[in-house]
């Protein structure tokens, strides 16, 4: 079972195990095939109760396919690449990337993997064309403009990948529209790396290829062939926009008061 059609597919959650601010939670279907449960963590209280089941049961699918995991290996879920330790009473931990730097530091929780899965998949359910997200991995490159940490007004353009380590980004600072011709004026970084420097826009690197995001002050739009795709009412990003414009009417009332 691919890893979309298990995202709609939502298992029952596990009473979780308290623990200080944060909760761990565990399967209980992987033993069954012999092979070890898998134990997540999770300290973000906005991350959805369901999310957390559709994780467990994740892992348990994959299992009851026939796959075998063990300490030491990796597993993408999403974009993000999880990494699997020894934990106590012969559980697998799972842990994630911290998202602060590079070489990455795994720490033991899950908050980014599904929080970043949950915002990619609700971007792409924003837009009225039908698209399925197409998860990139954290590991493939990206390439951007120099001064993509500080750019204020940014296009993200997504092409077929040109080889496994290629993500098919291209981030483009639209302040800088003559720059944007010279090929000295960009660089290739890893889309980790991009996450970490610019984490507001993880939100889009599983928008398909062939499309194009813009964030521009207040307004955050998704671009196609035949000109700006429309966004649901009422859906994440149309609503993303609303609080996007009113912050900045917001701090434009209190500069001219």
């Amino acid at each position: 079972m691919s890893l979309r059609s298990l995202f709609s597919k939502l298992g029952r959650n596990p009473p979780p195990v308290q623990s200080g601010m944060s909760s761990v939670h565990a399967t209980s279907g992987c033993t069954r095939h012999d092979h070890p449960e898998f134990q997540i963590r999770v300290s973000n209280g906005a991350v959805p109760a369901e999310d957390i089941s559709w994780l467990l049961r994740f892992f348990e699918q994959r299992v009851a396919q026939g796959a075998k995991f063990q300490s030491g290996e990796s597993l993408q879920v999403g974009w993000m690449l999880t990494m699997l330790e020894d934990g106590p009473q012969g559980f697998l931990r799972v842990l994630e990337p911290d998202m602060k730097g590079v070489p990455v530091k795994f720490v033991d929780s899950v908050d980014s993997t599904l929080m970043h899965l949950r915002n990619q998949q609700d971007v792409a359910r924003s837009l009225s064309l039908p698209v399925e997200p197409a998860f990139p991995s954290l590991r493939q490159s990206a390439v951007v403009h120099v001064n993509y940490k500080e750019a204020n007004r940014v296009l993200l353009t997504r092409s077929e990948a040109l080889d496994g380590a290629d993500s098919g980004w291209w981030l483009s600072d639209l302040d800088d529209e003559a720059g944007s011709e010279d090929p000295a004026r960009f660089i290739k970084t890893s889309l980790y790396q991009l996450g970490i420097d610019r984490p507001e826009l993880v939100k889009f690197f599983a928008v398909p290829a062939g499309l194009q995001v813009f964030v521009d002050g207040a307004r955050i739009g998704v671009l196609g062939e035949d000109g700006e795709v429309p966004q649901i009412p009422g859906s994440y990003l149309s609503e993303l926009n609303k609080l996007r414009q009113h912050r900045v009417s917001s701090e434009r009332g209190s500069s001219g008061g």
